[in-house]
């Protein structure tokens, strides 16, 4: 007869990954006293599973285990290791993103075996649970949050009235909005619920699914290597990386997931935002003018005329807020943007890649190609 586990979810850091030399070193251990060990080996293989908590927990038995909507990759490892099905929520987390299925675990209540190991696990929670009905939505990248309501709105039962209402009441906050900030604007939350495609409960509740966007921008910003903000000039004091410079950083990645359309641009898009930003030149991007405009279509030259901060041709610097959901390519380039001397750049072809100029002459002479070619 199996015995009944049920976990409790409890979701703690994932630990820190061991050295490199620490794999050898084991092995060659092992390889020196191997036939010393083999008794011992024989006899507790498939027995016993030890997480890297420390803890030890009998291989075999049954688990009943639940993944809450919305879990994250990171969550669900955690509870994967503490109840034993498998040994390390790195390694779980890891293998996921070699396989690229972070977004296709499923919520729900699984029936699981300790020990089962990270491949099997995978296998299950891809599946599906047994019964239980569950349904998928889809934030795209770059849209304004109001576009994200409305869509979220579509793709539930809710009114957008309503999906918006724990983001303006304070139910939900978000670490990465500034104290300066109520938060009781739509506006407020722009760029602070991460695009991607969700698994949730057919009963989840608003809060639930707000607050999975919002948690998961959180997961996917902290996920990010800021080590540079300092050297970006976002960063006062070295020893600190602030949340104000985490923020303006998103308000770059917003700026280049609006401009680019190719993923080799990213990195150069951001060095062009930066360099711009360091001698003090309006940064002259569209996409924030269209934002100002709040309608979307082809800026006019009556837009460049608006009296907005997110008027990059009136206004040098940064503008207030993100301008659009960001996806982590356009994280990562805020973060580690291309060292160039480039100050311009330009659609040149269909496809939607950028020519980049270091000068104004470099740079009008792609745009008349460009115009010639009919790509603006």
């Amino acid at each position: 007869m199996t015995t009944q586990l049920t976990v409790v979810p409890q979701y703690d850091p994932i630990p820190p990954r061991r050295p490199f030399w620490v794999g050898p070193l084991i092995a060659v251990v092992l390889l020196t006293f191997g036939a010393l060990a083999t008794v011992q080996i024989g006899t507790w293989a498939g027995e016993r599973v030890r997480p890297e908590d420390g803890s030890d927990i009998a291989a075999g038995l049954t688990v009943t285990l639940e993944i809450p909507s919305g879990s994250t990759a990171r969550n669900i490892g955690a509870l994967l290791e503490e109840s034993g099905i498998v040994s390390s929520r790195v390694e779980f987390v890891d293998e996921l993103a070699v396989r690229d299925l972070t977004s296709q675990l499923k919520a729900g209540t699984y029936e699981l075996i300790t020990g089962m190991g990270v491949e099997a696990a995978i296998e299950e929670l891809a599946k599906g649970p047994p019964g239980g009905v569950t349904f998928r939505l889809t934030v795209i990248e770059g849209k304004w949050i109001d576009e994200v309501i409305a869509s979220l709105a579509s793709q539930t039962e809710f009114t957008e009235e309503e999906l918006a209402a724990p983001l303006l009441d304070g139910t939900i906050r978000s670490s990465l909005m500034p104290e300066s900030m109520a938060g009781d604007r739509l506006a407020d939350w722009e760029g602070l619920l991460f695009p991607d495609t969700y698994e949730f409960f057919a009963d989840a509740s608003v809060d639930t699914i707000v607050g999975t966007l919002v948690s998961t921008m959180e997961d996917r910003v902290a996920a990010v290597d800021w080590s540079r903000l300092e050297e970006l000039g976002f960063v006062d004091d070295p020893a600190t990386t602030s949340n104000e410079a985490i923020y303006d950083a998103l308000i770059v990645a917003s700026l280049i997931e609006a401009e680019a359309k190719l993923d080799q641009d990213r990195p150069l898009i951001s060095s062009v935002v930066y360099n711009r930003l360091r001698i003090g030149q309006g940064l002259n991007i569209d996409a924030a003018l269209v934002y100002a405009r709040g309608e979307r279509g082809v800026p006019t030259d009556a837009d460049k005329q608006r009296d907005s901060l997110y008027n990059t041709y009136l206004y040098a610097g940064l503008v207030p807020t993100p301008i659009g959901a960001i996806r982590r390519a356009s994280l990562q380039a805020a973060a580690d943007p291309a060292e160039t001397g480039f100050y311009y750049y330009v659609v040149v072809d269909a496809e939607g890649a950028h020519g980049f100029s270091a000068t104004l002459e470099e740079h009008n002479a792609k745009v008349a190609q460009a115009r010639a070619d009919g790509v603006i």
